[in-house]
């Protein structure tokens, strides 16, 4: 991995150096792993069953989301995933779309950075 995709990765809040050991210390097959995020699809299927009113499916796409982003060390992703998840869990859906916005907002600026480097 060079060091400008490294650092700009550090600088949106990534938790490069734990994520790294969790992919057995390589920075190859993390940056490997990285590519693979921008395909994805938890965040939109997430939209597609808040729009549908589906409750149960939303928690399971955030609950994922949740994990899969702890992972890769992507920490405001992560953050921004919580309050979603804790909300869909009580079984409601009220109140998410400021959470929803911080998701996105956070989640797209991981994805261009990965997909400058892609």
């Amino acid at each position: 991995m060079n060091k400008e995709f490294k650092d700009e990765l550090i600088k949106a809040g990534v938790d490069f150096d734990g994520a790294v050991k969790r992919f057995i210390e390589s920075e190859d097959i993390y940056e490997e792993f990285l590519y693979r995020f921008t395909d994805d699809k938890n965040l939109s299927q997430l939209e597609e069953a808040l729009a549908e009113g589906d409750i149960a499916s939303a928690f399971k796409r955030a609950h994922t989301l949740k994990g899969i982003t702890s992972n890769y060390g992507f920490i405001n992703v992560y953050k921004a995933v919580i309050p979603i998840t804790d909300i869909l869990r009580n079984g409601s859906a009220d109140g998410i779309e400021e959470y929803m916005a911080e998701l996105k907002k956070y989640h797209s600026i991981i994805c261009k950075i990965i997909n400058k480097y892609k």
